[in-house]
């Protein structure tokens, strides 16, 4: 899931997230630097905590988001809801 391209005359990376499980970790990793470094660009950490995290990832990452999701049932339910309500 990995190629390799060009953007704006600089050789970039791009990550094919559907391409498979590892694709998407490595997707997830390199958003979570990307969150750590505009931190460290902003001022919001310090080069110290920018490095511990860097060092020491994914322990010190905060980036990862749990969210609740509802059941099938519940989800069924409520697109059958708005389907009906579409129509």
């Amino acid at each position: 899931g990995l190629t390799i391209g060009e953007t704006n005359g600089e050789v970039c990376l791009s990550i094919d997230v559907y391409r498979g499980k590892d694709a998407a970790e490595l997707h997830k990793m390199l958003c979570a630097w990307r969150q750590a470094y505009a931190m460290l660009k902003e001022g919001q950490i310090t080069g110290e905590e920018y490095d511990r995290w860097r060092y020491h990832y994914p322990e010190y990452d905060t980036s990862q988001h749990w969210a609740k999701v509802p059941s099938q049932g519940l989800s069924d339910m409520l697109i059958d809801a708005m389907t009906d309500d579409n129509q």
